[in-house]
């Protein structure tokens, strides 16, 4: 099920054929150095993706198979998760489509769903402190610095930013947003 297109991406429900990108992608250290410090094991990322990824999301909230049109390839997932009351803005990216914008057009479109389609007061992100490329992605959309988490018996500190509807708002008139 195709969910949402922009100029350069597609996201929809993860297919059998996203497999092997997905595993690439999980068991990447670069990759996963920001999302929990250690990659996947090769056992590990299959079974995630057969048990919480493949044929998932089918409603709004849930990380989507984000497609890079062009080359028609898995490139990472992206989306909005539920958490209470609350919505995460996620993006996660395999190491190739770095640096080329992918995360910031993917970050822009969840956005817009959160407000402009969920109508929701507030989007909230997390970010591992350290993981400049992704803070520079939040600050850039608006979100501001909200709360700090150390994480116990680890060396990980998770940092909360959080981006309200009216920020949103005189942020999105800018141009190049």
């Amino acid at each position: 099920m195709i969910y949402l297109e922009t100029k350069r991406l597609l996201f929809r429900t993860h297919e059998e054929e996203d497999a092997a990108d997905f595993v690439r992608m999980h068991t990447d250290f670069e990759v996963r150095r920001y999302l929990g410090g250690r990659a996947w094991s090769l056992e590990k990322a299959q079974h995630r993706f057969r048990s919480e990824y493949l044929g998932r999301p089918t409603g709004t909230y849930g990380l989507w198979a984000t497609i890079l049109k062009t080359e028609k390839k898995y490139i990472g997932c992206c989306g909005l998760r539920a958490a209470g009351s609350e919505a995460y803005l996620g993006y996660f990216l395999a190491r190739p489509y770095w640096g080329r914008g992918f995360a910031s057009e993917a970050a822009k479109a969840f956005i817009n769903v959160a407000f402009d389609g969920l109508n929701l007061p507030r989007l909230l992100a997390d970010v591992e402190q350290g993981h400049g490329a992704s803070e520079h992605i939040l600050r850039k959309f608006g979100f501001a610095y909200f709360s700090r988490e150390e994480i116990r018996n680890s060396a990980r500190v998770i940092l909360t930013y959080e981006l309200s509807r009216d920020a949103w708002g005189a942020v999105s008139v800018l141009p190049n947003h």
